[in-house]
């Protein structure tokens, strides 16, 4: 059950159904925005600061409910990343049965093939390990620790004033529904402009108010 927290009606319908795939396009549609715009739409519903935290709310409680947790889940990355074949074996060579492996090696099995056979009457029996592949836990490491991280590169529309930064936050919506940004890149991007623009209204302001004062002592004088 989604908790509104401030959403409109349309928000919240977004955030249950983005959360069914995490497929913001589709989301969108199904909650009732236009299919022409959708994409746009679900780029900036998801860089929106509220819809964000509820999504990020939601999940965490499906997870909770599931009893799942992200230690949990880098825990088993973990096992399928730095699994050492040795442990499969005893010390004299030979495998050791599955119901006798540790926990760690054990979590690395995808999957056991067993062969029975028989040549001359004596019945022979083959086991097989198949071994969950390192790379997708290792890429999944590399990711929750920034190891792999890339500097966005992003050309944002020269920025003077504070009217340039309503054109600035276009172009970042318009990244991220295109894919050149990722929906949190975008976000970043978009509150750091946000807050540029408040300093440039802000100095406008000062100014403005100055000029004020100044033709205020001009016509005292």
């Amino acid at each position: 059950m989604v908790v509104k927290a401030g959403l409109s009606d349309k928000q919240a319908q977004f955030v249950h159904e983005y959360m069914i795939d995490r497929n913001g396009t589709q989301a969108a549609i199904r909650s009732g925005y236009s299919a022409k715009t959708a994409q746009m739409q679900a780029s900036r519903l998801l860089t929106n600061a509220m819809v964000r935290s509820a999504i990020d709310a939601g999940l965490s409680d499906l997870a909770n409910r599931a009893g799942i947790s992200s230690e949990m889940v880098l825990r088993e990355r973990k096992r399928i990343a730095f699994f050492d074949p040795r442990k499969l074996l005893d010390k004299d060579g030979n495998p050791i049965p599955i119901q006798d492996l540790d926990a760690d090696t054990a979590a690395a099995i995808a999957g056991l093939d067993v062969v029975q056979s028989a040549s001359n009457d004596i019945p022979c029996v083959i086991k097989k390990y198949r071994l969950a592949t390192k790379d997708n836990s290792l890429a999944a490491l590399e990711k929750y620790f920034g190891l792999n991280e890339k500097t966005v590169r992003f050309a944002l529309p020269t920025i003077k004033g504070a009217d340039d930064c309503t054109k600035a936050q276009a172009a970042v919506l318009s990244a991220v529904a295109s894919g050149a940004l990722l929906p949190s890149e975008g976000q970043t991007m978009a509150s750091m402009i946000d807050a540029l623009r408040r300093s440039y209204e802000t100095s406008e302001l000062v100014t403005r108010l100055a000029a004020v004062e100044e033709q205020l002592k001009l016509r005292k004088s």
